[in-house]
């Protein structure tokens, strides 16, 4: 996908669930509809709902219902630049980040972009949860290191559930 600005995100992305987000010259967004096939995002898989439910409630937030899945696909040196998830509608919903694959160096910060980060590693099924107060933090992932998952091989797959209350 593309950034506001032209350039190009060097994780590579799709979603599954009500709605998708996308990126591109118009800016960044949820839309009901994959603009690379014109058709509606692939279905939630239940077990990927129920995953997030339950590692929401763990966290002690109230059962999730997520209706977006953003799918991100990183390669040694890509990376995920510092932001902040708020193009959700429903802000008081947490976020739920699930790892797979190569281990990664989560980056977690505060409310404003100028605010110090703490480094995660994060490793192949573990799970972050942030919301409430945290819920708008600044974060990234570093340029992921080479190597090689027995499973995943050369890379790391994110799955990041939300809950966008799906525009019509």
């Amino acid at each position: 996908m593309a950034t506001r600005g032209g350039g190009m995100l060097s994780v590579a992305m799709t979603n599954c669930g009500k709605v998708g987000w996308i990126s591109d010259a118009r800016g960044y967004r949820y839309d009901r509809i994959d603009p690379l096939t014109g058709h509606p995002w692939p279905e939630l898989p239940s077990l990927f709902g129920s995953v997030a439910r339950e590692a929401a409630m763990a966290a002690g937030y109230d059962a999730l219902a997520p209706d977006a899945c953003l799918v991100n696909r990183y390669e040694p040196r890509t990376k995920l630049s510092l932001h902040q998830d708020r193009d959700e509608l429903d802000l008081a919903a947490p976020i739920v980040s699930v790892s797979l694959g190569l281990a990664a160096t989560f980056l977690f910060g505060g409310l404003q972009r100028n605010a110090p980060t703490r480094k995660v590693r994060v490793e192949s099924g573990d799970v972050v949860v942030w919301g409430g107060a945290s819920r708008l933090a600044f974060h990234a992932v570093a340029p992921l290191a080479a190597g090689e998952h027995r499973l995943a091989g050369a890379c790391r797959i994110n799955l990041t559930f939300r809950r966008v209350a799906s525009p019509a």
